[in-house]
C-alpha cells in the first residue's frame, strides 16, 4: 500500500470520528489531495444539509476540490452559504477562494459582501482578487477600512492594501503622514519599507 493510500485510509477513519474537529480537519486534508481522494466524496456528501452549517460548508468545498465535476450541483449551495452568519459565512468565502475560476458564478454574491460587515468584507475582497486577478475589490475595501474611526481597523486597511505592492504607495504615504493614530502611521511606514524593499 502506498503512503498516499495509507493517508486517505487514515483520513477516512477520521471522517467517521466522534470528534468534530478531527472530522473537519480530515475533510480539509482530503481536499488538499484533490482527485486522489475521490472515494471520500460519498462520505462527505452525507454532511451536506447538516444542522452544523460549518460542517455543511466544509463538505461542499472539500468535495469541489476533490471532484470538480460536482460544480454545477454544489457551487449554488456555497453561494447560498454566503448568506450565513459568522464563521460559516467566512468558511464559505474561504472555500470559494480555494476553487479559483470554478468559483466565478459566485462573484456577484461575493461583491455584495464588500459593503457589509467589516470582518467579512476584507476576506471577500481577497477571495475576489484570487478568483478574478482584478485588484479593484482589494483597493475598494482597503480605502473603506482606512476611513474607519477604529484605529485597529485602519491598521487592517494598511495591511490589506499593502498586498497590492507598489501601486498603493501613494495611499500608504498619505496614511503615514496624515493619520491621527501613531499606531496606524507607524504601520503604514513599516508597510512602505516592506514594499520598497
Amino acid at each position: 500500500m502506498t503512503e498516499e493510500l495509507r493517508t486517505v485510509a487514515t483520513l477516512i477513519e477520521q471522517l467517521k470520528s466522534n470528534d468534530r474537529l478531527k472530522r473537519l480537519s480530515a475533510a480539509s486534508q482530503l481536499a488538499e489531495l484533490e482527485g486522489k481522494a475521490k472515494e471520500t466524496v460519498p462520505i462527505l456528501k452525507t454532511w451536506i444539509g447538516s444542522e452544523d452549517k460549518y460542517r455543511h460548508v466544509t463538505a461542499i468545498g472539500s468535495i469541489l476540490r476533490i471532484d470538480k465535476s460536482e460544480a454545477d450541483a454544489l457551487i449554488p449551495l456555497l453561494i447560498e452559504a454566503l448568506e450565513f452568519d459568522g464563521l460559516e459565512q467566512w468558511q464559505a468565502v474561504i472555500q470559494l477562494q480555494s476553487l479559483g475560476e470554478l468559483a466565478k458564478p459566485a462573484i456577484p454574491a461575493m461583491e455584495r459582501l464588500l459593503d457589509g460587515d467589516t470582518t467579512i468584507c476584507w476576506i471577500a475582497s481577497d477571495a475576489l482578487f484570487q478568483i478574478t486577478g482584478d485588484d479593484w475589490s482589494v483597493i475598494k475595501v482597503g480605502h473603506r477600512l482606512l476611513d474607519d474611526p477604529d484605529e485597529l481597523i485602519r491598521v487592517v486597511g494598511v495591511e490589506h492594501l499593502m498586498q497590492m505592492g507598489k501601486s498603493v504607495i501613494p495611499e500608504l504615504e498619505s496614511v503615514a503622514v496624515d493619520d491621527e493614530s501613531d499606531l496606524v502611521r507607524n504601520r503604514a511606514l513599516a508597510a512602505l519599507e516592506e514594499i520598497e524593499g
